[in-house]
């Protein structure tokens, strides 16, 4: 705890110690004469004083630097005012009261906030503050941002991994909890690509660095949880813009009550006046705007990190309100429906002149420079034997496979577009899973089946996004027919677009949109070629553990953990979040219109002032512990 923070509870405690007895003294004896003048005078004047410029050092601080920033007008310029007219006219009680509930409503609120705060930074507090360089067999502890890309570094069991890698010796397991919630280890290896933030919970990694610290997995996530609230709903845009004009114009209005209503009273009456500037006095803090400038924002920002404890990164506010909205969804297959975990899974040969083995050597030659996920489940373990000393002229086809010279001659591996572009008779397949051609010397050799699974929770996943409210589901795939069909069919997707290359995949999404009277359109994929999709629609919605970093910085939300599940609770948080939002901004507003016509009127002028504060801090107050009831779940999350 700050010095600031504890004088602050100081100020507040002594505050609450003063103003009960105060209220006794005040109703029961104030009036009573003690020495030349009353007890009001002599007792609670200096008692409320001492109490008030305790608790108005924070106020005036803070007038001080908006006035630096042109910012004459705000919830905390009413306040002060409207204490020291309090004092000037007598109610001193009141005065003091005035500031002491409205900094108790703050404290309320930075509690709200900073449990928020740190429950985000709780999940994602994942950035480790050094790195140990492994050069000539010998190690040195350096800051991460002092690693450059090509350095080697090593890990140790029970370290978190600095920054994003590939493995180059060693063999152990990672816990990639913080990243993906995932509670079973993962196994590394030489070869894999590791992530900045897991943990290595075995033997000893040495890891060749591919990214620099500042464009790691770790510090694009620490910078997206920075930046959450960043991005502003119209509603906190309109309450800004509202408590800007709103502002000067209740200070003007108490000025017009303060001082026309004496000249058609007694104009000569200290009584009249001192009625007239109160009354003015309980107008201002009556209108003060904290219950919407503080909780409504506050809301969102509790929203955000209660969908952070089920690893939904959100990237700003006015996105949190777009998933409560989201009525349409358009999904990619791979990665998103399915593992992505491509697994060779059967090798055919066209006929007896080729062995199984030969048939996957070629296509491993084929495959051998690409990173795709069906060339890499080919390639398997096996990519230190390949030798491609022989292959040249490679040439990738988007959407279609690869080709070039081996022993110089053609060799093709693809799909069926590639085989009839260069004109080679085959046989079909219609076996479910990717199918990859292989072609030599314009003959056909054969065929290798490439299977996805479906992820476990991807069926109970569509069905309650159906349930949620989403009223469209779409699957688009580069994917064949055969395949994107019967995954279609297994988790119940109805609409259905297969063989598609990226451009095609945007050309959808813009028909899709431009066909849907939606509230909301939201994209979930997460590759390369789902980054333009994501830009285009109301949402982005990127898989973050496994997703491409183009994906995840086009994406609106993050799912750190990939699983497709959190989507229907994620919006289940973000409905209730706007929930809280418009019942806060009905129940503010209409509090305050009524104690406003109270305070004109003055019809009950003895305690207009604790009508005014509990219009004031008293719906503040209560506003905040409705937005609080956010972090009280009855569900599992």
């Amino acid at each position: 705890m700050t010095k600031k923070e504890k004088y602050d509870i100081f100020a507040i405690i002594l505050g609450l110690l003063l103003v009960v007895p105060l209220l006794f003294i005040h109703f029961l004896i104030g009036d009573n004469p003690l020495g030349p003048k009353d007890v009001n005078t002599l007792i609670v004047l200096p008692l409320s004083l001492l109490g008030y410029l305790l608790l108005i050092f924070d106020f005036l601080v803070k007038t001080v630097k908006n006035f630096k920033r042109k910012r004459f007008f705000d919830e905390i310029t009413l306040t002060l005012i409207a204490s020291i007219v309090a004092f000037i006219v007598g109610e001193y009680i009141e005065g003091l009261a005035v500031v002491l509930f409205f900094q108790i409503g703050e404290k309320f609120e930075d509690y709200a906030v900073n449990k928020s705060r740190k429950s985000i930074k709780d999940v994602l507090d994942i950035r480790s503050d050094k790195a140990t360089l492994y050069i000539n067999k010998e190690e040195k502890v350096v800051d991460p941002y002092d690693v450059n890309v090509g350095d080697l570094i090593i890990v140790k069991n029970g370290e978190r991994i600095p920054l994003d890698g590939e493995v180059i010796e060693g063999t152990s397991f990672l816990d990639t909890s913080s990243l993906t919630g995932e509670s079973i280890p993962r196994k590394a290896k030489i070869g894999n690509v590791v992530l900045s933030g897991v943990i290595n919970k075995g033997s000893p990694l040495i890891i060749k660095v591919t990214k620099p610290f500042y464009d790691s997995t770790v510090s694009k996530i620490m910078d997206m949880v920075e930046n959450a609230t960043n991005s502003k709903t119209e509603k906190e845009k309109f309450i800004t813009k509202f408590s800007k004009y709103y502002t000067p114009t209740v200070l003007l209005l108490a000025l017009l009550i303060a001082i026309i209503p004496p000249f058609f009273q007694d104009f000569t009456s200290l009584d009249v006046w001192s009625n007239s500037f109160f009354t003015a006095a309980s107008l201002l803090v009556v209108s003060c705007p904290c219950a919407l400038v503080l909780s409504v924002p506050m809301a969102y920002f509790v929203g955000i990190g209660e969908a952070s404890k089920i690893k939904m990164l959100i990237k700003g506010s006015s996105y949190l309100e777009d998933l409560a909205k989201l009525d349409t969804v358009i999904l990619d297959k791979t990665g998103t429906i399915t593992k992505g975990n491509f697994v060779l899974t059967d090798v055919i040969p066209d006929d007896d002149s080729i062995t199984k083995d030969e048939l996957i050597s070629l296509a491993q030659i084929a495959e051998y420079n690409s990173l795709h996920p069906i060339a890499l489940s080919i390639i398997g373990d096996n990519k230190n034997n390949i030798d491609i000393g022989e292959w040249k002229n490679e040439e990738t086809i988007e959407g279609e496979g690869i080709k070039g010279e081996y022993k110089n001659k053609l060799l093709i591996v693809g799909n069926s577009k590639l085989l009839y572009r260069y004109r080679v008779s085959y046989t079909p397949c219609n076996e479910i899973g990717t199918v990859v051609y292989v072609a030599y010397d314009n003959k056909f050799l054969g065929t290798l089946i490439i299977k996805d699974e479906i992820k476990e929770d991807s069926k109970e996943a569509i069905k309650n996004l159906k349930k949620s409210g989403i009223k469209n589901i779409y699957m688009l795939t580069g994917d064949n027919e055969i395949t994107a069909t019967y995954i279609a069919n297994e988790c119940e997707i109805e609409n259905v677009k297969a063989n598609l290359l990226p451009l095609d995949k945007v050309n959808e999404v813009q028909k899709i949109i431009g066909n849907n009277e939606s509230k909301v359109i939201g994209f979930i994929g997460d590759g390369v070629n789902d980054a333009p999709s994501m830009a285009i629609v109301d949402l982005g919605i990127s898989m973050g553990a496994i997703g491409s970093d183009a994906a995840i910085e086009a994406s609106d939300i993050v799912l750190m953990d990939d699983k497709l599940s959190k989507v229907s609770k994620g919006k289940r948080i973000a409905k209730s979040t706007l929930m809280v939002v418009y019942q806060n901004i009905i129940f503010a507003i209409a509090i305050k219109f009524i104690a406003i016509i109270i305070a004109t009127i003055n019809i009950i002028p003895n305690y207009i002032m604790w009508v005014a504060i509990f219009a004031d801090v008293g719906v503040t107050f209560l506003c905040v512990c409705n937005s609080l009831r956010l972090m009280i779940h009855k569900k599992d999350k």
